[in-house]
């Protein structure tokens, strides 16, 4: 009977802990997801910037400024 309660009590405190971390990453995700559909519009209006792997993992994880950064980059003539 103890055991089961224990168990009851870890796995209520784990969604717990769960449903608070994945209510914080909410906003980053959908930020990441709006810059990486800002990229695609813009290379739609003539930017060209290179969609590579790596591009994609800046924006995504940078989400605006990963953007910002890769398309100054890109403006210099740096990379991309």
């Amino acid at each position: 009977m103890i055991i089961e309660l224990v168990v009851l009590l870890i796995v209520i405190l784990a969604v717990i802990v769960l449903f608070r971390t994945l209510k914080k990453l909410g906003p980053i995700i959908w930020s990441s997801i709006g810059a990486l559909v800002l990229l695609w519009v813009l290379n739609l209006f003539g930017l060209k910037v290179a969609i590579s792997i790596w591009t994609v993992l800046i924006v995504a994880i940078g989400g605006l400024p990963g953007l910002i950064l890769v398309v100054i980059l890109h403006l210099l003539g740096w990379a991309f």
